[in-house]
């Protein structure tokens, strides 16, 4: 009885860090002009309805994967939408001139590109962030 506690305990223990290691993170190069991202302007920043930084340069959007399990998630609990219906609400707007579809890369590529251009924002799980990137945002 008392073996069944102990390891009760130390499964219990071992959770949040369980979950932290799956947490997908909005993030960019270090320079990156912004501080911090609600997730009200994370939505605005993926949806395609901001597009320029307030100094008027204009944000470089990157995307993981269509393959990739962190672009579902990301989706999923960015805006409740599947993957089906964040395509077709792109190309809507992509057809009528309002959106350039973001640049599709790996983790690692994700990683490269943001570490080399200020503009960049991407999304990747938050175990990857190294010292060259900045937390601007945590999708729930």
């Amino acid at each position: 009885m008392k073996t069944i506690l102990v390891l009760s305990i130390l499964f219990l223990s071992m959770m949040p860090s369980l979950a932290a290691s799956g947490e997908i993170v909005v993030v960019a190069n270090k320079n990156n002009p912004l501080a911090a991202l609600n997730k009200q302007q994370i939505i605005d920043i993926f949806m395609g309805r901001t597009k320029f930084y307030s100094s008027g340069d204009r944000i470089v959007l990157l995307d993981q994967e269509i393959t990739s399990s962190a672009r579902k998630s990301f989706y999923q609990n960015l805006v409740n939408k599947t993957l089906n219906e964040i395509n077709s609400y792109r190309a809507r707007l992509l057809f009528s001139g309002r959106f350039a579809l973001p640049k599709e890369v790996s983790d690692d590529e994700m990683i490269k590109r943001l570490e080399k251009d200020p503009n960049a924002i991407g999304y990747i799980d938050a175990d990857k962030i190294n010292d060259s990137l900045k937390v601007l945002g945590y999708v729930d």
